[in-house]
């Protein structure tokens, strides 16, 4: 396999994420697989390349900020299908399929995915970033009267703008599947002592917009010698995640609980999010985000901790 044809590599983890993606998704076409008034569409913003490598538990002990690893052996590692894949093959198609990336690779790999389905799927391919796709896509003949959609935000890091978050909601459109990596990124660039980076300050002000995430991560303390210093909340990572909730309702009329998703070691990666402006889209979003509460791990039908 040549480098450019080698997937992205993620964490076992992956699979639940993916997993509540296509039931989703499912449910999501079959309630408008006889609906004559809207075509539907399907955007991903971070798309891949459409299968991903899947990393066994035990390669790594940590997280990295990237994950993608172009060296892995071919004939040690399993593949899953990855988010494009997953939704050209519902059984009730999208009208239409937006996938974007900004790597090249990713674009031919999704090239040559998208040729297996020329015959009953409309798709479109863009080599952009999220953001200058999302105006792209607000700026096509799509109309409120007419359309309807699911755009899937799975950000590589913290580096989905609120401003594009808010356009999809603005237009009364879209539904937003969003992956919040709070623990897996956004966390790791909120310094103990609030001397953060200037190029990290400018993804945390992208992330959260106009609201402000300071003060929910930071707080001003007295010490022994009566001098001010700032510290950082115990409880940060927890206010960041309301806040963005806050931040989604203000856009959108319905919000799910989310979804969080942990390392094979137990430990927060990152919330799955859904948000839109109908009660029958949260219905679904609940109760698929909720499955693996309910998901019995023994005879005796205990949860999952």
């Amino acid at each position: 396999m040549t480098a450019k044809n080698v997937p992205a590599e993620v964490g076992p983890w992956a699979k639940e994420k993916l997993g509540a993606l296509e039931r989703y998704l499912d449910f999501y076409t079959k309630v408008f697989k006889n609906n004559k008034t809207y075509r539907t569409i399907y955007f991903d913003g971070f798309a891949g390349g459409g299968q991903a490598i899947l990393r066994k538990q035990n390669q790594r002990n940590t997280v990295d900020y990237d994950l993608f690893n172009e060296n892995s052996e071919e004939e040690e590692v399993e593949f899953i299908d990855g988010s494009p894949k997953i939704a050209l093959s519902l059984p009730n198609p999208f009208d239409t399929y937006v996938f974007v990336d900004n790597n090249p690779n990713r674009i031919a790999q999704l090239t040559q995915l998208s040729e297996q389905y020329l015959d009953d799927r409309k798709v479109i391919i863009r080599s952009d970033d999220c953001e200058s796709a999302i105006e792209w896509l607000l700026q096509q003949n799509i109309k409120i009267g007419t359309h309807r959609g699911v755009a899937f935000l799975d950000p590589f890091g913290a580096h989905l703008p609120w401003s594009s978050v808010s356009s999809l909601g603005k237009s009364r459109l879209f539904e937003v599947i969003i992956n919040l990596p709070l623990d897996m990124a956004i966390n790791r660039l909120l310094k103990r002592n609030n001397e953060i980076p200037k190029k990290w300050l400018m993804q945390l002000h992208s992330v959260f917009g106009q609201f402000d995430w300071h003060a929910e991560v930071y707080k001003q303390e007295i010490d022994l010698f009566e001098k001010t210093a700032v510290e950082k909340r115990s409880d940060a990572v927890e206010r960041l995640l309301q806040l963005y909730l806050k931040m989604l309702r203000s856009e959108f009329t319905c919000v799910a609980k989310p979804k969080l998703i942990r390392n094979s070691k137990g430990h927060p990666l990152y919330y799955i999010i859904w948000a839109g402006q109908h009660s029958k889209g949260l219905q679904g979003a609940e109760y698929i985000l909720g499955m693996s509460e309910r998901l019995p791990t023994g005879p005796k039908g205990g949860r999952p901790r």
